[in-house]
């Protein structure tokens, strides 16, 4: 289960529709002078700079608003917000709100002359998963190219494109001038799937789309009666470039994280041994994602006899799978 069908007959690339000015994108670049910091990600609550040399990112959005978080967020107690580099570039802002998308990260990506980026892929991201990453470049050369699954890109200022990018890929930039994109990570629901052109709208099975669904408010006491000790299957925190098989998902071998649900400010967290701390939101019947994340894997709980049952879920297009792990609270 390598692929999923939502991507089976969707190029590897589209150029959706709307644009921008790449003269006012550039004007607002270049006002917020040499801001960029090294890309980094976040793991297990400490910033670690990424290994390319020349691979510089500045932040407009991400986790708690924070601009010295380069990376794109993930599981933790920090929601997505506005930097305050995002009030500096008013078009820009603009442009975003205009696409009417969920909004997760939103980062200036740079990469200077002579600089490269190994292969790779970015996962989970994609359709099936719920999310997608966007491109919007805002100055380039001819000689920083992109290359997805073997073919070469040139995006040009003020387009924005779609990439799968669980292909495999990699950048280089043999030119004399910084490539800069406009990286917008977004959440799937409609307004997404509107911006894909008719034509390359009817190739989505959109039974294999995640869309996000809507938070859901839950009362105080419905949150505290789901607190105490909890066993976290391995599985549960790994991530996953394929979807795990039902086996890999539920392997006994793996031991269960020791765990533990707590109410902060409100909000019910999930604290587990080797990991961030991380808020779980209700979606509704008692079944919570991430916070900051999508319906990838999600945690449901029923009580039966006094015995609290929580159900690991996963999912990735319209596959299935779940391991469910029971405690008496105490």
């Amino acid at each position: 289960m390598t692929n999923s069908t939502a991507h089976a007959t969707l190029p590897d690339v589209v150029r959706l529709l709307p644009g921008a000015d790449p003269e006012r994108l550039q004007q607002e670049l270049f006002s917020l002078g040499a801001r960029f910091s090294p890309q980094a990600t976040f793991d297990a609550g400490t910033i670690i700079e990424d290994e390319y040399k020349g691979w510089r990112v500045l932040s407009l959005r991400g986790p708690d608003g924070d601009p010295a978080r380069t990376d794109a967020g993930g599981p933790g107690l920090a929601d997505y917000a506005d930097t305050p580099f995002m009030a500096r570039v008013p078009y820009t802002a603009s442009v975003l709100s205009g696409l009417g998308l969920t909004l997760r990260a939103v980062r200036y990506m740079s990469l200077e002359p002579g600089a490269s980026v190994g292969e790779h892929t970015d996962y989970p991201y994609g359709l099936p998963v719920g999310w997608a990453r966007l491109h919007m470049p805002i100055t380039t050369n001819d000689e920083a190219v992109l290359v997805v699954n073997g073919a070469e890109q040139r995006w040009q200022p003020g387009e924005l494109w779609y990439a799968n990018f669980g292909r495999p890929h990699h950048l280089y930039n043999n030119g004399d001038r910084p490539r800069v994109h406009l990286v917008i990570d977004c959440f799937c629901d409609p307004a997404l799937l509107e911006l894909f052109p008719a034509e390359q709208h009817a190739l989505l099975d959109i039974s294999e789309v995640m869309h996000r669904a809507a938070a859901v408010p839950a009362a105080p006491e419905d949150l505290a009666r789901l607190t105490g000790p909890l066993s976290v299957p391995a599985a549960f925190l790994l991530p996953y470039a394929d979807p795990p098989s039902s086996a890999e998902w539920a392997d006994p071998s793996r031991p269960d994280a020791v765990g533990e649900l707590v109410i902060r400010e409100g909000k019910l967290v999930l604290v587990a041994e080797g990991e961030p701390d991380a808020v779980l939101e209700h979606i509704g019947g008692d079944e919570f994602r991430y916070q900051c994340w999508s319906e990838e894997r999600t945690v449901a709980f029923a009580f039966r006899d006094g015995v609290r049952h929580a159900e690991f879920r996963y999912r990735h297009g319209s596959y299935r799978t779940q391991v469910t792990r029971a405690t008496v609270p105490a």
